[in-house]
Parts: C-alpha cells; sequence; structure tokens
C-alpha cells in the first residue's frame, strides 16, 4: 500500500535480514532491488492499516491499483516517511565503532542533476546514522547511450547472480587485435562524448563531499578508457575505483588496465545492468498498476567490518516520480 503526498521515503533498511530475501539467495542485482522495495512497501502497509483507501465524501474511493494506492497530495502536503519495522541498521551501526567500519555507495543516476544527486547521498547518510562514507561510485547512464549497452550485459547478468565487486585479473586482460583496438577506441570516444559533460557535472557535486570530509573516495563505473583518463586529468579529486561490466571484463583493454596499475586506480567489475532504474520501476511500481518508467536515481549502500571482510549491512535509497508526485524509496 502506498499513499503517496508530494514526497514519501521509503526506507528499505538493512536487506540482509530479510527472511524473503535470504530464501532467494541466486537472485541478481535488478531483482533483489526489485524485492526489497516490495517488502518493505507490504510491512509497512501491515503495520499501517489506517493507510488504507477511506471512502469520500460522493461515495467514491481513491483510486486502487493492486497493492498500491495513488492519491492526489493536497497543496500543503506532507513529506510521509515509510520505514520497514523492526529494521535493525542503526543498531548494526552501533556495535562497531565507525573507523572499524568501510561504507561503499553506488550511486545509480541518468541525468546530471546536481539536486538530484545532492538529495540522493543526503538520504544516504539519514539512513545509515553517519558523518562520512568511505567510497562513492558513480554510475551515469543517460538515455542519449540507448539500450544497447543494456542489450549486451542482460545474458551476463542472468547467469551471474553476486552484486559485489571484484577485482581485475591479470588473466582477464588478452591482447588484442589492431583492428579490434581501433574499433574499441572509436566506440569509446563516441560514448566518452555523450557521457563526459554530465560526469563532470555530477563529479564537482562528489568533489564537494570529499572537500568536505564527508566522502573519503570517488569512483566512476562503465566510462572506457579514454573516458577514465580524460576524467583523471580533469578532476580535482581523481577517481581512485573504476568499476567496468562483468559482461566485457574477459576483453579489458590492455591501456586501460595499464593505467590503473600506474595512477593506482583500483579495477573492478561488476554486474549491474546499465537499465537498472528502469528495470526496477516496471518490476515493483508498473506490476503494481502505478505508471513508472524507471527510477529517478538509486543508491545501493554495503557496510564492511573491516578486520573481519564481514558484510554486516546491505540497503537501497531511491527515488521515483509517479505521475507528476515524487516518491522517495530507501
Amino acid at each position: 500500500m502506498l499513499r503517496t503526498a508530494s514526497k514519501v521515503t521509503i526506507n528499505t533498511g538493512n536487506v540482509l535480514n530479510l527472511i524473503d530475501i535470504k530464501k532467494k539467495a541466486g537472485q541478481n542485482a535488478t531483482e533483489e532491488l526489485s524485492e526489497s522495495i516490495k517488502l518493505t512497501l507490504s510491512e509497512w502497509s501491515n503495520e499501517h492499516p489506517s493507510a488504507n483507501p477511506q471512502p469520500l465524501q460522493n461515495g467514491a474511493t481513491n483510486h486502487q491499483v493492486t497493492d498500491f494506492v495513488v492519491t492526489t497530495p493536497q497543496p500543503s502536503a506532507t513529506v510521509v516517511n515509510i520505514t520497514r519495522p523492526h529494521d535493525d541498521v542503526q543498531n548494526k551501526m552501533a556495535e562497531e565503532e565507525r573507523k572499524n567500519l568501510k561504507i561503499g555507495v553506488k550511486i545509480f543516476i541518468n541525468e546530471d542533476s546536481t539536486q538530484a544527486l545532492n538529495e540522493c547521498l543526503e538520504n544516504v547518510f539519514t539512513a545509515l546514522h553517519t558523518d562520512y562514507i568511505d567510497n562513492v561510485t558513480l554510475a551515469y547512464n543517460p538515455p542519449s547511450l540507448g539500450t544497447a549497452a543494456a542489450a549486451a550485459a542482460e545474458g551476463k547478468e542472468r547467469a551471474s547472480y553476486s552484486t559485489k565487486a571484484s577485482p581485475i585479473s591479470v588473466s582477464n586482460v588478452r591482447t588484442t587485435t589492431t583492428s579490434e583496438s581501433e574499433s574499441e577506441n572509436e566506440a569509446d570516444l563516441q560514448k566518452c562524448e555523450k557521457i563526459l559533460p554530465g560526469i563532470k557535472v555530477l563529479w564537482a557535486v562528489l568533489e564537494d563531499y570529499v572537500k568536505d570530509g564527508r566522502v573519503l573516495q570517488l569512483g566512476i563505473a562503465d566510462v572506457g578508457g579514454s573516458c577514465l583518463m580524460k576524467l583523471h586529468g580533469w578532476a580535482r579529486v581523481r577517481p581512485a575505483i573504476a568499476q567496468i561490466n562483468l559482461a566485457a571484463c574477459c576483453v579489458v583493454p590492455p591501456a586501460l588496465h595499464a593505467f590503473c596499475k600506474e595512477n593506482d586506480v583500483q579495477l573492478l567489475t561488476h554486474i549491474d545492468p546499465p537499465d537498472l532504474l528502469s528495470i526496477a520501476a516496471v518490476k515493483t511500481l508498473s506490476d503494481g498498476g502505478v505508471s513508472c518508467n524507471a527510477l529517478d536515481w538509486c543508491a545501493r549502500y554495503q557496510v564492511h567490518i573491516k578486520c573481519r571482510g564481514v558484510l554486516a549491512l546491505k540497503g537501497y535509497v531511491c527515488k521515483a516520480t509517479l505521475a507528476g508526485r515524487e516518491v522517495v524509496v530507501s
């Protein structure tokens, strides 16, 4: 049950303690995100029966579509905060000293909006009750990139289920022919022209967080070697992490591998689909009868205990706009 005001916040909390998530350990990134949002909405509605649609004065009821209810917000509509009952994020964070924890956040965003990025980060800070984040990785996929990248990664994501970024092995770097290298460089440059201007806008926001001591390291996902080099040369705070999709890790360009090694950039793989925001929106909201083509942005946080390398917390902060209304999911 989801009753929207002008904006609604939903806290997925620590998804590691969700029994339904544990039972489906083989889920890919999209499935885990979608399931986490659905479970949060379901648990919250069970705890708040008063949120059920009430008859209107004319005898009609609010428009209901399966598990979700959308109502027209009043001009002075307030923010509705939805949290998963009995979540243990705050307790888990308090079990260890902050210096013993490592918090990593990956932000998925399709627009170069500084307001959206600031809103995303502030929601993460609130959800984790922390003053600083160890590293933030930016995944920027504007609509101009189309769906080609998504199609290329689709088969690989279906066959692999880990959402953890993994270091690149030297064995994953193969020698390419001259024609292959020229083709890859051409595609890389074309993509860079489309995404680098937007990345710079967003990166400047992240640099301010580093300057203020609220973020310690920055990373970038799926930009290609040429774009990484240009960003590295332009930025005040240079990327310390570079992620590439697992679908392409078997053909890591030698130049990219060498650049990361020479400049102390950690090269990692991942299996997050480029169209994560649209797929998750369809599976969670559109399937529930609410019109939503894509999440506006989404952040996934992971908290590890340093000395043991144990994953203690994992959760999501997302935002969607429904029929002109804003919904924040965290």
